[in-house]
């Protein structure tokens, strides 16, 4: 368990409601290098919430950048590899550079020194020594090299779409949207990723690329493969609009006929 992961997300995350419990709770399972892995399963038991909740807070954390998942990694059980990026980025941020005594040299290559270490003063003239001649002039600057450390901050990582993770039965899925320019962010888990492959075995991979295709938009931002499962989902629905079967014209005459002698063997039999 990682204080540091739970307190960046106390501190300094910006999600809310149910996605900040989810956070909370890879958070509470990172390492120091802000890496967990958590199942759907999993993260139901430790926050309480459904199914559908925590699938839709996984999904805003991926794009909001405060959640990445680890390509080709999973947990003992097969579970999800998270990761925190904006916890390094940040963290790198706060942490201190060197310590720099600015009363104190360091001649490259040399040991350090203090002030008047090594130096000599002749009476009523200007020192002398190992730090004379630096350019330096009364009253003004010091001029020479100046040992000042630099640093330039990692660039953010962003969430991406990846199918490294991918189970072998879905990569013709895969490359089929591909080939029509649709981008999925595949992080599914074993069980559903398996509902996606019987869903290819029931209507084929065409059908579903076909309705994806439709229900994208030419330029915008990739969806999460669990948005795509609920869509094609709906396949196994019964259309309403389905027309109720009417019964034959044989059976219906031959109720009537019943009817008619029934109706005409009550008339006889009345005085």
């Amino acid at each position: 368990m990682s204080l540091a992961a739970t307190d960046w997300v106390w501190a300094r995350s910006e999600s809310r409601g149910a996605a900040r419990l989810v956070l909370l709770a890879i958070a509470d399972r990172a390492g120091a290098d802000g890496v967990a892995y958590a199942g759907t399963a999993s993260l139901i038991r430790r926050t309480r919430a459904a199914r559908s909740t925590v699938r839709t807070a996984v999904d805003a954390l991926l794009a909001s950048g405060e959640l990445d998942i680890v390509e080709g990694r999973t947990g003992p059980g097969g579970e999800t590899v998270y990761r925190l990026p904006l916890l390094d980025h940040e963290g790198a941020e706060d942490r201190p550079g060197p310590d720099i005594d600015p009363g104190r040299t360091a001649a490259p290559g040399g040991p350090v020194s203090s002030p008047g270490e090594g130096r000599t003063s002749a009476p009523g003239g200007a020192d002398t020594g190992p730090g004379a001649g630096r350019g330096s002039a009364p009253g003004g600057p010091e001029t020479g090299p100046q040992n000042v450390p630099t640093y330039s901050p990692p660039q953010q990582q962003q969430p991406r779409a990846s199918s490294a993770a991918l189970i072998p039965e879905l990569r013709p899925l895969d490359d089929a949207l591909a080939a029509a320019s649709i981008t999925v962010r595949w992080s599914l888990g074993l069980g559903e990723q398996r509902d996606v492959y019987r869903l290819t075995q029931r209507h084929g991979v065409e059908t579903l690329v076909d309705l994806a295709a439709r229900r994208t938009t030419p330029g915008e931002a990739p969806k999460a493969a669990r948005y795509w499962l609920k869509v094609w989902s709906d396949l196994d629905r019964p259309s309403s609009s389905s027309p109720r079967p009417q019964p034959s014209t044989a059976a219906y005459a031959d109720n009537l006929a019943a009817g008619l002698a029934l109706l005409n063997a009550q008339k006889e039999s009345t005085p």
